[in-house]
């Protein structure tokens, strides 16, 4: 908690919600309470009729410096682990307890709501991010022209368990995934993007207005479509070409249905009737 505030703020105003980290004093490190937080802050932005659109941020100078090494075993915090009770078996040596109770990493359930949402989801990187598994899933990804991104944990041990080294090969075809994940490097903004990482790169001082302006323009998309061209591009990732095709044909099938096509296609035949006049 911040002065009495949550490690993470929700706010929702003109259809957009906003999801901040805010432990700027800790460069926005997230505990295990935290990430079961998001999962279910996600979730009910993904639920809510009202919200079009996501903008996750951190406040101060961080996105997130990742996992909050004081929740590890031997910080002497243990206690701290209890915020997720799967991780506490795991760092136990409890496996077998651990599957049987069907848990499954939070970050990995909220990459999945992510793909799978109707909603479109934006990363507006206002500084390092050190868990950039947090960005894999989303739909667009603005940096500010001084963040920087950084997965270690090959560097100090660990194999990723949020979904990078899934998601990631996905996201970046699996020579640029190898090299992000093992190298351990901090790389710029700019070469986040160049690599397919980062969407766009922008001055800090415009991050979140790009990502407002950004949200208006999805706003402005029927939410059929939306659902429709993401659910798609979401499982291409696991068809193989020809039944990717059959499945785009059948989508674009139902969208036909929508109200939204039906009063472009009148529209549409308005003006050309119009025209013939």
């Amino acid at each position: 908690m911040v002065n009495g505030e949550q490690s993470i703020l929700l706010e929702k105003r003109d259809r957009i919600a906003y999801i901040t980290f805010n432990r700027p004093e800790k460069l926005n490190a997230i505990r295990w309470e935290d990430y079961a937080l998001l999962d279910d802050m996600i979730n009910e932005c993904d639920k809510d009729d009202d919200v079009r659109v996501v903008i996750v941020t951190g406040k101060g100078r961080a996105f997130s410096a990742g996992d909050d090494m004081d929740g590890y075993p031997g910080s002497g915090n243990e206690e701290a682990m209890k915020g997720e009770p799967g991780i506490a078996l795991m760092m136990e040596g409890k496996f077998l307890e651990a599957k049987l109770s069907d848990y499954q990493i939070s970050l990995q359930k909220t990459c999945m709501t992510i793909l799978n949402s109707a909603k479109v989801f934006i990363a507006a990187v206002n500084g390092l991010c050190w868990v950039p598994e947090i960005v894999y899933p989303m739909d667009f990804v603005i940096a500010a022209d001084v963040a920087t991104f950084s997965q270690a944990d090959a560097s100090i041990g660990l194999s990723p368990g949020g979904g990078g080294t899934q998601l990631l090969p996905r996201l970046l075809g699996r020579r640029h995934a190898i090299e992000f994940l093992l190298m351990s490097e901090e790389i710029s903004a700019e070469e986040a993007y160049r690599i397919g990482l980062v969407s766009r790169v922008v001055p800090a001082g415009e991050l979140i207005q790009e990502a407002e302006a950004l949200a208006k323009k999805m706003i402005a998309r029927p939410a059929s479509s939306i659902k429709l061209v993401k659910m798609a591009v979401t499982r291409a990732q696991d068809l193989p070409l020809k039944d990717g095709l059959e499945l785009e044909e059948w989508y674009c099938s139902i969208a036909t249905q929508s109200e939204s096509f039906r009063s472009f296609y009148q529209k549409f035949l308005a003006r050309k009737q119009a025209k013939g006049k």
